[in-house]
């Protein structure tokens, strides 16, 4: 059980770690708040030192459920606070797919 509560905490920290990073590097510096989605690919899934976080923090996590179990309480504030990441990753996601059906139509009235 601890490695599946381990996993779980690499994530919560992984995501929140994503979202402080993406906010310093991007947003706090965008212009109107526009930013393009390749931009957010480049400093996320194309970046090597993002993959290596996700490992260290996974690693991390089994660490610390290994030596300390946690109570109860604390594994159910994580999950609601993991709402918070998925729910940005679903309107991200969302978002790109409406951007590109809205660019096939604009090819298609050509």
């Amino acid at each position: 059980m601890w490695i599946v509560k381990g996993t779980f905490l690499g994530v919560w920290l992984f995501s929140f770690g994503t979202i402080a990073y993406l906010y310093l590097v991007l947003f706090r510096r965008a212009s109107g708040g526009v930013v393009a989605a390749d931009l957010i690919a480049h400093f996320t899934t194309q970046n090597p030192r993002w993959w290596i976080a996700l490992v260290l923090c996974l690693a991390l996590g089994l660490f610390v459920t290994h030596s300390w179990s946690g109570k109860p309480v604390l594994w159910i504030a994580l999950a609601v606070m993991e709402l918070i990441p998925m729910g940005l990753l679903a309107l991200f996601l969302t978002l790109v797919s409406r951007n590109n059906e809205a660019i096939q139509k604009m090819q298609n009235m050509r």
